[in-house]
């Protein structure tokens, strides 16, 4: 049976709340806009044989338009692994508020 490793909620800016100690995020300049980095604390895992488990809330443009939106991880290894939230009417990376689970297998 797969157990919870680490979970958390992330801020639009990069701010990393509720979540497992020791779980940071960098921002960081991506492909077309910004993307995310979550950095596990050294030893946490001990290879990239984990689940990642994303999700996002739909965000808000500023004039209560809210438009569709995905998100995907990249690049998983044992010291984590990249975000990144796509505005698919404008083809570009965006920021915004996302959380995450990661299942040990």
């Amino acid at each position: 049976m797969p157990r919870i490793i680490a979970i958390g909620n992330v801020r639009s800016d990069g701010t990393i709340y509720n979540s497992t100690p020791g779980i940071t995020i960098d921002t960081r300049g991506g492909y077309h806009g910004e993307m995310y980095r979550v950095v596990l604390p050294e030893g946490f895992t001990h290879n990239d044989n984990y689940v990642i488990q994303l999700s996002h809330q739909m965000v808000d443009d500023g004039d209560q338009d809210h438009f569709y939106t995905s998100i995907a991880y990249l690049y998983p290894n044992k010291n984590g692994f990249q975000v990144g939230i796509y505005r698919n009417d404008r083809g570009e990376y965006i920021r915004g508020d996302w959380s995450f689970v990661l299942f040990d297998l």
